[in-house]
């Protein structure tokens, strides 16, 4: 992505975090009022033709989540505390998982 189109979608992040305090706790509403207000002619579009015509758009729901967290860092006023509290600890499992310490027959 461009940088130019990385600071925009940082401060649409910012200002959906501001307003929206759902956005702050669930990653799937934020990644919503982002393609609401970048494309709104594609919000009443079903889910899976919007997904498939994402990557044609220039738009990441990574580079969403990306911004999140630079906006939260910046801003910690926009966390929501228990919902940072579980990405943490999900976090941890990731990692246990990707350094193969996870239950044995899973």
């Amino acid at each position: 992505m461009k940088l130019y189109k990385l600071i925009r979608l940082e401060k649409i992040v910012e200002k959906i975090l501001q307003k929206e305090p759902l956005a702050r706790e669930d990653d799937c509403y934020l990644i919503l009022k982002v393609v609401q207000k970048l494309f709104p002619e594609d919000y009443s579009k079903p889910f899976y033709k919007v997904m498939t015509e994402a990557k044609y758009k220039g738009i990441s729901f990574e580079s969403i989540t990306r911004a999140r967290r630079k906006v939260q860092k910046k801003h910690p006023e926009l966390v929501h505390a228990e919902t940072e509290e579980a990405r943490q600890a999900e976090q941890i499992e990731y990692i246990e998982y990707a350094n193969e310490k996870h239950i044995p027959g899973y």
